[in-house]
């Protein structure tokens, strides 16, 4: 009688031991990863307010349906002992419909010194940074700006942090998006069409 019950049990335990590596087991399609999306970050010069404008009239030649939003996000303030967190407001459009649906920039301030602001042009494009329609639309952008988006005057630097690494980071990153960053390189002059052709 009792063989019976002793193998009834191990299979009880060999089924719950089945069960229980189903569920760890890494290639089974029920597990889902986390996937963070990738931001083009800028500090420009430029007010959040021209940075924004700019983008809608854009997409307003295009003919692209834009939806506004407006929200909060916590940054760091660099103090001279540690970084203190802080809330900046954010201001930001996103593309309803065109090539570059679900396109956003969202602009927002934060004090990376002792005093003063940057401001932050945050882009976050479909498909990305590298295909024609979204090269043409940074290409007219940084061309509709009323002054250079990666450089600051020298009071501007002083009173945020002369020698903060973020001022060389803004050129650096322009210059990966291909625009030129050499000193008489403003004003950009665009080299794409607008409206874009693909449309």
């Amino acid at each position: 009688m009792s063989k019976p019950q002793s193998h009834a049990h191990n299979t009880a335990q060999t089924h719950e031991r089945k069960q229980g590596h189903a569920r760890v087991h890494p290639f089974l399609p029920s597990r889902r990863l986390m996937v963070k999306r990738a931001t083009l970050d800028l500090e420009v010069s430029v007010s959040t307010i021209q940075a924004i404008r700019v983008f809608r009239e854009l997409a307003e030649e295009s003919g692209w349906e834009l939806e506004r939003h407006e929200g909060s996000r916590l940054v760091d303030r660099f103090a001279i002992i540690m970084p203190m967190a802080q809330t900046a407001r954010t201001l930001g459009l996103k593309l309803k419909s065109g090539p570059l649906a679900g396109t956003e920039l969202t602009c927002w301030s934060e004090t990376r010194g002792s005093s003063g602001a940057v401001n932050i042009a945050s882009w976050l494009i479909r498909g990305g940074p590298e295909q024609p329609v979204a090269q043409a639309l940074l290409d007219h952008w940084v061309a509709r700006m009323d002054r250079c988006p990666w450089r600051w005057t020298f009071g501007e630097r002083s009173k945020v942090g002369y020698l903060l690494p973020i001022w060389r980071q803004s050129r650096k990153r322009f210059t990966q998006l291909g625009f030129n960053t050499k000193k008489g390189s403003w004003p950009h002059q665009h080299t794409t069409q607008w409206p874009p052709s693909e449309l």
